[in-house]
């Protein structure tokens, strides 16, 4: 699992997706509710009018100052649209859950 302390050191780090192409530079850390660890991030998709999705960190690493994910970028571009400014509900949770199939854990938050 990635720690705080990682991600701390690589602010605005490329996520790359799992054949190493990037997807976009990482935005803000949600942490879990209860372990107070990192659990998803969130990535902008796009140069200049893209989205912010919701990418978990459960199975990420770091590879050359990258976070690699296990997913395509198809994958991670068609995820859930889900505001990146506030407190993840516990439907928007669920829904991220399912869509990148993840076992559930407690809620992360901003």
């Amino acid at each position: 699992m990635i720690s705080q302390e990682q991600l701390n050191a690589l602010y605005d780090a490329e996520v790359v997706d799992q054949d190493g192409e990037k997807v976009g530079a990482m935005g803000q850390v949600y942490l879990d509710n209860k372990t107070g660890e990192p659990a998803w991030v969130t990535v902008r998709t796009g140069r200049f009018s893209g989205r912010k999705v919701f990418v978990p960190l459960s199975s990420a690493e770091i590879v050359d100052d990258q976070i690699r994910v296990p997913y395509p970028t198809a994958m991670i571009k068609d995820a859930p649209d889900i505001p990146c400014d506030r407190h993840l509900s516990e439907d928007e949770e669920q829904d991220l859950f399912e869509y990148y199939a993840v076992d559930d854990g407690p809620a992360p938050s901003a």
